[in-house]
């Protein structure tokens, strides 16, 4: 089955978020299954939710599974779903402090740090309306947490930020309406996760240089443990579901795939967040995946794909590990 979807799904993430994938989802679409009719779709690095706005708009899951290590990410997504109409209020009060007329920029750095230096309970809406006006207020959307576990970006160089659109948090909330949303670390998530699911993760990636790693995605720094730790789930999860994931095409992440099995591409993504600049621009990304992805010559397109359906060792695209 050819991809006859189209190529900007009505309703996108409404964050910002540094590695986002929105603009891979062309990409990403001819290396997915082209339908996921009847079977789940589980993400368990959930980030922004591009990919997933594309997935739920595009290929028609039977359900959804959200997961992500961060609790105060989950609670703004739940929120959104669960209590729209408490917390648009309380994020209409931040954009009018934020953005009101005549208030000088000493005044505005005075807000935004107070709000930073606040610690509403998680769970709450507050908290939610707190963790977005953040993330379109602070640097370039960064979400980086100090020793402490405390948000610590500075603020951004916005004139008047939106931080906010009411019409477009109310569709991505029709979206999330029957979406199981949950804290996990990605070590627990295979309780989530049914046979015959399609898996889409997007982990913190391995650095390609000592200096290009400006952040841990939460407290604790994704490690190599970890990136070897999440090869070892995917390679068990090969038998029950398939799954794609992305990461950095550092080397040691291109020796951690080669893999029998697993499936290597590579996409090209604009990333402008480095402090070199040498470190922006077009860079390739690696995307491995647990079945082949067959090409027509001259186009781009992901043939329909059976649940559970495995290779006869016929290799027909990307790059396969080998023993």
């Amino acid at each position: 089955m050819s991809l006859t979807t189209p190529n900007r799904p009505a309703t996108g993430p409404f964050l910002k978020w540094a590695g986002g994938k929105g603009q891979l989802l062309e990409q990403f679409r001819s290396l997915m299954p082209a339908s996921l009719a009847g079977r789940g779709y589980v993400e368990p690095f959930m980030g922004s939710g591009a990919v997933f706005f594309d997935v739920i708009q595009t290929r028609s899951p039977a359900r959804c599974t959200l997961l992500d290590a961060n609790p105060q990410l989950v609670n703004l997504f739940v929120q959104v779903r669960d209590n729209l109409d408490g917390l648009l209020p309380i994020l209409a009060e931040h954009r009018g402090r934020h953005n009101a007329p005549g208030l000088s920029d000493e005044d505005r750095k005075a807000y935004y740090y107070g709000v930073r230096a606040a610690q509403p309970t998680c769970g709450t809406v507050e908290a939610a309306a707190r963790f977005l006006y953040l993330n379109k207020t602070c640097f370039n959307g960064l979400h980086r947490l100090n020793s402490k576990g405390q948000f610590n970006v500075p603020i951004g160089s916005y004139a008047s930020p939106a931080i906010f659109d009411p019409s477009h948090l109310r569709a991505a909330s029709a979206l999330l309406q029957d979406v199981r949303i949950e804290t996990s670390s990605f070590r627990d998530c295979e309780r989530f996760i049914a046979d015959g699911d399609f898996v889409y993760l997007d982990p913190p990636y391995e650095p390609l240089s000592a200096t290009s790693s400006f952040t841990a995605y939460a407290k604790d720094a994704f490690t190599r443990d970890d990136q070897t730790a999440l090869r070892d789930m995917l390679l068990r999860l090969t038998d029950r579901c398939q799954w794609m994931a992305s990461n950095s095409t550092a080397e040691f992440i291109e020796a951690l795939y080669d893999e029998p099995g697993m499936f290597k591409h590579h996409v090209l993504a604009s990333r402008s967040i480095n402090s070199v600049s040498a470190g922006r621009g077009k860079i390739r990304e690696l995307v491995v995946t647990s079945y082949p992805v067959n090409k027509a010559p001259g186009e781009s397109r992901q043939l329909s794909l059976l649940t559970h359906a495995r290779t006869d060792g016929a290799f027909v695209g990307g790059s396969r590990g080998e023993p």
